[in-house]
């Protein structure tokens, strides 16, 4: 494993989504490789190459990354969007509930109530 001071970590992972929301895709995608050499187990590396993938529109390697990060909050919420992009609602709408009943109070719960109500809409 790479050795990686957590500021370290920390500015990459901002460098990556701010790189994303740029539409600097592959860019992003090389940034949050490092981060997950770096920190396999973390969530912030997972979520960022599954947007990338999300911002390709390949829904299907987005599952599958968050698929195989530990199932946090975030991982879950964003999952959910990923499983709705690719047709699965009902996996969407699994995922997303999960957020919405753990007991941990989440800022990720704001997020799963909004795509949920955006896939009753659709």
């Amino acid at each position: 494993m790479i050795e990686v001071a957590g500021e370290d970590v920390r500015t990459r992972v901002d460098v990556g989504f701010i790189a994303l929301s740029a539409g600097m895709v592959d860019q992003a995608a090389g940034v949050f490789d490092g981060v997950v050499a770096a920190r396999p187990d973390a969530e912030a590396g997972a979520i960022g190459r599954a947007l990338g993938h999300l911002a390709k529109g390949d829904a299907e390697a987005a599952g599958g990354i968050l698929r195989a990060a530990p199932p946090t909050d975030a991982v879950q919420s964003f999952l959910g969007l990923a499983y709705a992009r690719w047709g699965m609602k009902a996996e969407a709408r699994e995922a997303l509930t999960s957020v919405l009943e753990s007991p941990i109070a989440s800022p990720h719960a704001e997020l799963a109530r909004m795509l949920l109500v955006d896939m009753d809409g659709a």
